[in-house]
């Protein structure tokens, strides 16, 4: 997604010619051209004692940029320094494919994996009519009755299906459990995507069979201690009251085990969707 200062307005990002997304018409090429354009620019109090700026926030070391006029995705750069890749920037912000990258990723991620395309476009004209105005958009998906079904549709990713989890059975403290370990067992490293993109937003990632077998034994050693405890037959329609389907009230029911109840509650495919 594109980034944005703390004003919410079209601004500078280093995130770059991405913000505009795939397929959106840039080259390699384009992409070169960028990085040169963002030469110099880096984070201040780097160096120690002879770093420049502010700790943690935005610098510029004119020494290091490459100086020259830059062809970005057929427009010709001519400023020079800082202000080359701040012009380039904002270009990019104000283009169409951005707002229909940003509105994208944020439909699918409230609306499911195909996003409807009505919902999108309307998404992206608040981007565009309000420049680029975040809690504007943000007012637009509430308002998008895409956003509110009652069937989820969105498959959890590891780091949301372990929070949940914790959440539905009242855990508020870890305890002994190790959380970075076990997100690297579930398949999501903290902090660690493996790509530049960062994590996947669909099932496909998250809903293959090796994953979901580490999920059921996640939710066993969770149900483990606290089924003496927790009716899963109570507690289930508590958690998802909109969205518990009958097939799954019933396996429940059926469960041979208290414990066995509770840890299928957690891998159903109602709770395994938000």
């Amino acid at each position: 997604m594109a980034s944005f200062h703390s004003n919410e307005r079209i601004a500078p990002s280093n995130r770059g010619i991405k913000q505009l997304g795939v397929r959106s018409g840039y080259t390699q090429a384009d992409v070169t051209e960028f990085a040169r354009a963002l030469t110099g620019w880096t984070v201040g109090g780097l160096g120690g004692a002879s770093g420049i700026g502010d700790p943690g926030n935005f610098a510029f070391r004119p020494a290091q940029h490459e100086p020259g006029v830059r062809t970005i995705l057929g427009k010709r750069y001519t400023q020079d320094g800082e202000a080359q890749a701040s012009a380039a920037l904002m270009d990019f912000a104000h283009s169409p494919a951005t707002a229909t990258h940003v509105a994208t990723k944020l439909a699918r991620h409230f609306a499911g994996d195909e996003p409807p395309v009505a919902m999108i476009a309307r998404l992206a004209e608040s981007f565009t009519s309000s420049k680029g105005d975040l809690p504007t958009v943000y007012r637009a998906l509430i308002a998008s009755p895409e956003a509110w079904v009652a069937t989820p549709t969105k498959f959890k990713t590891p780091w949301e299906w372990t929070i949940s989890s914790l959440r539905g059975v009242g855990r508020r403290e870890v305890g002994q459990m190790q959380i970075a370990a076990l997100q690297t067992q579930l398949g999501q490293r903290v902090w660690k995507p493996g790509a530049p993109a960062g994590w996947d937003d669909v099932a496909a990632s998250w809903a293959g069979s090796n994953a979901l077998l580490r999920r059921v034994e996640l939710a066993q050693r969770l149900a483990a201690p606290l089924a003496e405890s927790i009716d899963a037959r109570v507690l289930a329609p508590k958690i998802m009251p909109a969205s518990l389907s009958k097939a799954t009230a019933d396996q429940i029911a059926r469960s041979e085990s208290p414990a066995g109840a509770l840890a299928l509650m957690l891998v159903s495919p109602d709770f395994l969707r938000r």
